[in-house]
């Protein structure tokens, strides 16, 4: 089954870098793949992958 992509969201004024936090009015979305506790959203087209309980960004692509 092929999953549908998720919409890039636009942050104005918010610069997202490793270490920094996901606003809470962004939605994270569940990463379908056994072991894997990141959740992810796209931003300014980039994937983040963050840490569901603190939304700290851990990987942009």
């Amino acid at each position: 089954m092929k999953k549908k992509p998720i919409a890039s969201v636009i942050l104005p004024g918010v610069k997202l870098n490793v270490g920094s936090t996901v606003p809470e009015i962004v939605e994270l979305h569940t990463i379908d793949a056994p072991d894997i506790t990141y959740r992810y959203v796209v931003v300014d087209n980039r994937p983040v992958l963050a840490d569901p309980s603190t939304r700290t960004v851990r990987v942009l692509n």
